[in-house]
């Protein structure tokens, strides 16, 4: 377990902090913030396929994330290994996370990334299926 927090640590800060910041504090304008933002998603059956797909496809559109407004894209990180990607959903979940986390709530793994990477998603349908999860119109 500890081994693959410090991969999601390490994968986070590899493809990840050029935008969302160490301890995912967020660029105002350009990356909304990571730190304590996901319990709302978390909080939803839909959550792994959300963020199993967010991660493989990216997310166009407009999002607001503490009442800041953001309107750009996260690419892509399909070319990442499926087991890198869950570990920084880990990471994210487990450490940046940690105080909204739903009790028992389980992050993806490896094979719900494979199974978000045969799904096929488009960037506008996983923007889509967030603003679902958070209840947005």
């Amino acid at each position: 377990m500890a081994q693959a927090a410090t991969r999601g640590e390490a994968v986070y800060a590899e493809h990840c902090t050029a935008c969302h910041q160490s301890g995912g504090v967020g660029t105002p304008g350009l990356a909304p913030p990571l730190f304590n933002t996901l319990g709302t998603q978390l909080g939803s059956p839909d959550a792994v396929q959300y963020l199993s797909r967010l991660v493989v496809a990216g997310m166009v559109g407009r999002i607001t994330v503490q009442g800041e407004p953001y309107n750009g894209a996260m690419p892509a990180f399909a070319s990442l290994s499926d087991a890198d990607l869950a570990a920084v959903l880990g990471y994210v979940i487990e450490d940046l996370n940690a105080a909204v986390k739903p009790a028992g709530y389980v992050a993806p793994s490896g094979e719900d990334i494979a199974k978000a990477r045969a799904a096929a998603p488009k960037p506008n349908d996983v923007w889509r299926l967030r603003q679902q999860l958070v209840g947005a119109k």
